[in-house]
């Protein structure tokens, strides 16, 4: 299959709306999505279709001088354990390299496993705990850090 990672447009919030509430308990907002859209330090990637409107992925983060917060990654149900949202950790990666970001940061749900193995995948480490850190269930995250230094 085709696809492309591009930076995320206002286009593309339906779609993405979508696969965040079948993703999330507590899923992000329209305007949640439109002000990573537009905030300078925001980079907001999809992944989809080059020749179609279809998302089939996306990953929000925030840059803040020589790291990276990662803070929504999600996949469309139908296309997951593909290997897509893989492709998007990568592309990430790729571009924090070029900018000379040294290290990515995110927090997950404790019971989240599949996302903690992909992130051990790629190298991030177990360097904390968020106590109740969600507020749907009052779950822990797990605070998980990659650094290249």
């Amino acid at each position: 299959m085709l696809f492309s990672i591009r930076r995320m447009s206002e286009e593309d919030i339906e779609e993405i709306l979508a696969i965040e509430q079948a993703s999330y308990r507590t899923p992000w907002s329209r305007r949640a999505f439109e002000s990573e859209i537009r905030a300078p330090h925001a980079r907001p990637l999809v992944l989809g279709q080059p020749d179609a409107p279809l998302v089939l992925g996306y990953i929000c983060s925030w840059r803040t001088l020589d790291e990276c917060h990662i803070l929504n990654v999600a996949i469309h149900p139908s296309f997951r354990r593909l290997g897509f949202a893989s492709h998007l950790i990568d592309h990430l990666l790729d571009i924090s390299r070029k900018e000379g970001i040294l290290r990515h940061l995110l927090e997950v749900r404790v019971s989240n496993e599949a996302a903690i193995s992909l992130y051990k995948k790629y190298g991030f480490k177990v360097c904390g705990v968020r106590k109740r850190y969600y507020a749907d269930t009052g779950e822990d995250a797990l605070i998980m850090q990659r650094s290249d230094l």
